[in-house]
């Protein structure tokens, strides 16, 4: 196995060329692609040099893309693939997210950081890239999903579309195609997926009608009247305000939520939507207008 290179090391004996390395390993992994467009745009090479820098990728690993004349890019070779340096899963997502960024893979925060509530192995960072590069390649997957709201374990085909983060669990939209039900858009925890493969051959690519574009709920904006819960004291009040950037005078808190996401919301956020079941709970906020965000719950 070829050797994994931490950056630090990669530093020490390509100097500034790591970090241009580094990007065309993590595209390679994480969306199935590296384009000399890609290198342009991120690090403003002209060709001639993202070229150069493409066969110096080849030089540590020759045997991880394949040059597809066709569509004028280099595609992984899943087959061969061996990661240069070690991407953690939640490092990957929060790239895929909101950019490249070398700081992440030298780890070398700015200020002092430390993450609460460290899981180790909560997320299989092979299994998410198989599932990032089927978001960038428009494909579907089969998978495993372990469901705490069904009892439906056997593998199932899904159309992944989109990465969230609600400041806790990295989620996928997909559609299922084997879901049985009407709307088969769903939301999915990436550490429950598991044994994910692409589907091959024509089984594999995408419908129109399992596009993002196609969901109805994700591209549905609800209005959300929210107002501080009757049962909190004063100085509970006071804090609740400030955490939310409300006006020390304000009660009401207004906002726009895709109708996709409003049920986590209401959990992130302590929100009362009127359930009986759930009347012992802490509340911050009361839900105004629970009758017409009641269906998308």
């Amino acid at each position: 196995m070829s050797e994994l290179y931490s950056y630090t090391q990669l530093v020490s004996e390509v100097g500034s060329h790591a970090e241009r390395l580094a990007f065309i390993d993590f595209k390679l992994r994480f969306t199935g692609f590296i384009r000399r467009a890609d290198l342009k745009e991120e690090f403003g090479l002209a060709e001639a040099a993202a070229t150069r820098m493409i066969s110096l990728y080849r030089e540590y690993r020759e045997e991880n893309l394949v040059h597809d004349r066709s569509n004028k890019l280099n595609v992984i070779n899943l087959e061969k693939y061996t990661p240069l340096i070690p991407v953690g899963a939640e490092q990957a997502l929060g790239m895929l997210a909101h950019g490249f960024n070398k700081n992440k893979l030298a780890g070398r925060p700015i200020l002092q950081y430390r993450k609460i509530g460290v899981v180790k192995n909560q997320l299989d960072v092979d299994e998410v890239a198989r599932i990032t590069r089927a978001i960038s390649s428009e494909k579907a997957i089969e998978c495993c999903y372990i469901s705490g709201s069904s009892d439906k374990h056997l593998p199932r085909d899904l159309v992944p579309l989109a990465i969230l983060y609600d400041g806790k669990n990295w989620i996928f939209r997909a559609f299922d195609r084997s879901e049985t039900k009407k709307y088969k858009f769903k939301n999915f925890n990436f550490a429950r997926a598991t044994k994910v493969k692409p589907i091959e051959q024509d089984d594999g690519s995408i419908f129109q009608y399992e596009r993002l574009s196609e969901d109805t709920l994700w591209n549905t904006p609800l209005p959300l009247f929210l107002e501080l819960h009757n049962e909190l004291n004063d100085e509970q009040k006071a804090s609740i305000r400030r955490d939310f950037g409300m006006l020390p005078d304000e009660d009401e808190l207004y906002l726009t939520e895709s109708a996709a996401l409003v049920w986590i919301l209401t959990k992130l956020w302590n929100i009362d939507v009127g359930n009986p079941e759930e009347s012992d709970l802490f509340f911050k906020f009361s839900l105004k207008n629970r009758e017409m965000i009641k269906p998308y719950l």
